[in-house]
């Protein structure tokens, strides 16, 4: 079972580098925004565990599956495609995409452990 400090080495290097492949495709000029991103997702290492505590080393359920790894990506792919028209829809959407980017390294990492993520 991956510890938090695990986790959040995992999630700043995931959602920075993703966040840099992005803003490449898109052209934007190259800055520090993957660095703040994956910054924001480091803070946020065990998301997951809040939500379904990692009291014993079977606690994954619901939260910790493959079906919550595919809806999630789905939603954030939704999230990202979203034309905001003011300032405090793209804090929302910037938030969301962290936290959820946050949430999904959280579930890769624990992904590639001997107990791996249940189907459902």
């Amino acid at each position: 079972m991956a510890c938090a400090i695990e986790h959040a080495q995992f999630n700043f290097v995931a959602v920075a580098c993703a966040c840099a492949v992005v803003r490449d495709r898109e052209g934007r000029p190259a800055d520090v925004t993957p660095f703040a991103m994956g910054a924001a997702a480091a803070c946020l290492p065990s998301l997951p565990d809040v939500i379904e505590p990692a009291l014993h080393p079977n606690h994954r359920k619901f939260f910790h599956s493959v079906t919550v790894f595919a809806a999630l990506g789905y939603g954030l792919h939704r999230l990202y495609q979203w034309e905001t028209e003011d300032d405090w829809q793209r804090l929302a959407r910037m938030v969301g995409l962290i936290a959820g980017a946050a949430y999904l390294a959280h579930l890769t990492r624990d992904a590639f452990t001997a107990k791996s993520l249940p189907l459902i």
